[in-house]
């Protein structure tokens, strides 16, 4: 492995290894695929093995890390499988969370809170930095969710967004400025249904918002248009009504 740590001071954590591994593999000197060898990362930060170690361990819950039998750990390399198993789980859940929410309505100030959120992700600034528009997107779906007062599923779609967030780091996914109106309409779209009181529509809205957001990750995997739904369990569950749309 060729890439180059500046060394740690001994007293360094090992939320701090991991702050630096992380680091590394956002901005792309660790590519999907890199072994992460606990005595090679020891040597360039200057430190002992135990906190390369516990990084290590503190960064494979987060999706960045997979730890392989013989192989030890490597940078994960997300398939399109994993990235259908995870946004089927977020449609599932959503849909129970916005259902929930249409019906049951909660007050128009805390309502009008979470939507404001809305306007992070119209900030020019915030559109120039992908991983701004990437934390500030997830972070209204959260508050979203958190609404719908159902507190074990809002910390399932939580921990998926954490999937979803490093989906986007490691497959280099980014925010084109042409599409930064298309994803606050489905979003503005959800919050209308909701504010009327209507379920249906705001399953809906958030299904049609899950499979284009799939769609964007199926562009970066080769033959994925090639497969058919019955070759592939959740092709069809999660991007069959807008590929049958396109035929």
């Amino acid at each position: 492995m060729s890439t180059a740590f500046a060394p740690l001071p001994e007293s360094s954590t090992a939320h701090l290894v991991a702050d630096r591994i992380r680091e590394a593999i956002w901005q792309g000197t660790l590519q999907p695929g890199d072994r992460l060898v606990e005595t090679d990362l020891a040597e360039r930060f200057e430190i002992s093995r135990g906190p390369v170690r516990e990084a290590i361990r503190l960064l494979a819950p987060e999706g960045l890390i997979v730890l392989r039998r013989n192989r030890g750990a490597v940078v994960a390399n997300p398939t399109f499988d994993d990235v259908l198993e995870v946004y089927a789980a977020r449609m599932n859940l959503g849909e129970l969370a916005l259902a929930t929410l249409a019906r049951r309505g909660v007050d128009r100030a805390t309502f009008d809170e979470v939507a404001s959120r809305l306007d992070r992700l119209r900030d020019p600034m915030v559109q120039a930095e992908p991983v701004f528009m990437l934390e500030a997107d997830l972070a209204f779906q959260d508050a979203l969710m958190r609404l719908s007062g159902l507190p074990r599923i809002s910390d399932m779609l939580e921990n998926s967004g954490r999937d979803a967030a490093s989906f986007v780091r490691l497959l280099g996914i980014t925010y084109e400025s042409t599409d930064h109106d298309a994803l606050i309409a489905r979003h503005e779209r959800t919050l209308a249904a909701i504010a009327a009181a209507n379920p249906a529509e705001a399953v809906t809205a958030w299904q049609d918002h899950i499979r284009v957001t799939v769609a964007e990750f199926a562009r970066g995997y080769r033959d994925v248009s090639n497969v058919s739904d019955d070759q592939h369990p959740l092709f069809a569950h999660v991007l069959g009504a807008s590929r049958q749309e396109k035929s």
